[in-house]
């Protein structure tokens, strides 16, 4: 009887100890549940595994992005701050935004508060030696290319031909000027362009710099349009396709082909090995699977689209979302080109507003934006159904970034952060 006495209370000791632990899993622990701060640290640093810059990594596709469907001025606001006039992307890494303002500014941003960080300006005079400014600066703004950035570094490039590198406290890691020819009437619009050890900028000449320390690697003579170069893989060689349809040959800035299409305003989008080309001559054109010093690409279709199209278009699975700058908006087939929905948007504010940002999509929702400020919200199909409109005061030709469910967008003068409260 003590022998069973004592097995029972073992077990019952036992059973005790597995109540209260299993209790303990149960109950909410402390900081157990995770922060908005803490969300958005772990979502930020999976997007810092790849460089983000314009339109995120260039497609303007934001997968695992699941921002809200409605905000204005006064809802879903998780912050505003003003940071100056500008159409560059802000661009979210790690727990910072950056973005650039006009004149000659990079600011960086606290991602959940909105709060100034550091900024700094872009001067030939802060330049070593404080050489001469070769007068390129335009009437219609210096800051328009987005910025790009590892997670552990960004870099910004501006119109009037200078390019720089700071860590994220901010600490300049170096700063270079160029007097190269400017090639586009309405100043520099083109983001630099990121891959492995390398930055791409496309001046007017396309350069290539040691993204660690701002040496000159190579230049050559792929013209440069108001696109930036899409980064592309031929077999295993890292390439970029030009706005004007050449493919450079990143190692050493070989040109292994050229004229394979063109876009004026917009950029190239590439998706499985695939080129698009969305413009009124419209192109389709497939990369080889093996790269050599001179390659042969296949044109799989060309197409008239009406219109001009300074937005960049999304492409995703079978189908390409485009808008020109007049709201008309079409849904293509990827692999035909065929012309599956033609129609126009009816945008509110209409008067002098033009579709000037490009497509994003965020999750499994369209957002298409003019620079009044109005955005809609279209479901991802060819029926183009309208399932949001949403607007902020102004506008701006900024195209949104998104992490997990926030945005950020520009409005005129001030950058919101639009997500849940």
């Amino acid at each position: 009887m003590k022998w069973l006495a004592s097995k029972l209370m073992k077990s019952f000791l036992v059973l005790l100890l597995l109540t209260v632990k299993i209790g303990e899993a149960a109950a909410p622990q402390p900081g157990a549940s995770l922060t908005n701060r803490e969300n958005l640290a772990k979502e930020s640093q999976a997007a810092a595994a790849h460089p983000v810059g314009w339109r995120g990594d260039g497609t303007g596709r934001f997968p695992s992005a699941r921002p809200v469907m409605k905000w204005s001025a006064n809802e879903n606001v998780r912050w505003k701050t003003e940071v100056g006039k500008g159409a560059s992307c802000p661009v979210v890494s790690g727990q910072q935004v950056f973005i650039t303002a006009e004149p000659d500014l990079l600011l960086c941003l606290d991602a959940n508060t909105g709060k100034e960080r550091w900024r700094k300006h872009h001067r030939f005079s802060d330049l070593p030696g404080s050489p001469k400014d070769p007068g390129q600066s335009t009437q219609y703004g210096d800051m328009t290319p987005t910025p790009v950035s590892d997670g552990r570094f960004v870099w910004v490039f501006t119109g009037t031909g200078i390019v720089a590198c700071y860590d994220l406290d901010g600490t300049r890691q170096w700063i270079q000027g160029f007097d190269l020819p400017l090639t586009t009437a309405y100043g520099r619009t083109a983001s630099p362009v990121l891959i492995g050890e390398r930055l791409l900028v496309h001046f007017g000449p396309l350069v290539c710099l040691n993204a660690a320390t701002g040496k000159l690697l190579w230049k050559n003579d792929a013209e440069a349009s108001y696109g930036t170069p899409a980064r592309a893989s031929v077999g295993d060689t890292d390439v970029v396709v030009t706005p004007k349809g050449s493919v450079v040959r990143v190692s050493d800035g070989k040109i292994l082909a050229s004229d394979l299409g063109n876009c004026m305003y917009s950029s190239p989008v590439v998706r499985s090995n695939v080129v698009y080309f969305l413009e009124g001559e419209s192109t389709a054109v497939r990369l080889p699977g093996q790269a050599t010093d001179q390659i042969k690409c296949q044109e799989l279709w060309s197409v008239k689209l009406e219109g001009d199209f300074y937005a960049s278009p999304v492409v995703e699975g079978e189908r390409i979302y485009a808008i020109d700058k007049s709201a008309r908006y079409y849904v293509l087939d990827a692999k035909t080109g065929q012309t599956l929905l033609d129609r126009t948007l009816e945008f509110f504010r209409t008067e002098n507003a033009y579709v000037y940002p490009s497509i994003s999509l965020a999750g499994t929702n369209l957002f298409l934006g003019n620079d009044a400020g109005e955005t809609f919200l279209l479901e991802q199909n060819e029926q183009g159904k309208v399932i949001a409109t949403n607007s902020l005061p102004q506008g701006s030709g900024s195209t949104p970034a998104f992490l997990g469910n926030r945005m950020f967008v520009r409005s005129g003068k001030v950058l919101y952060c639009i997500g849940p409260l």
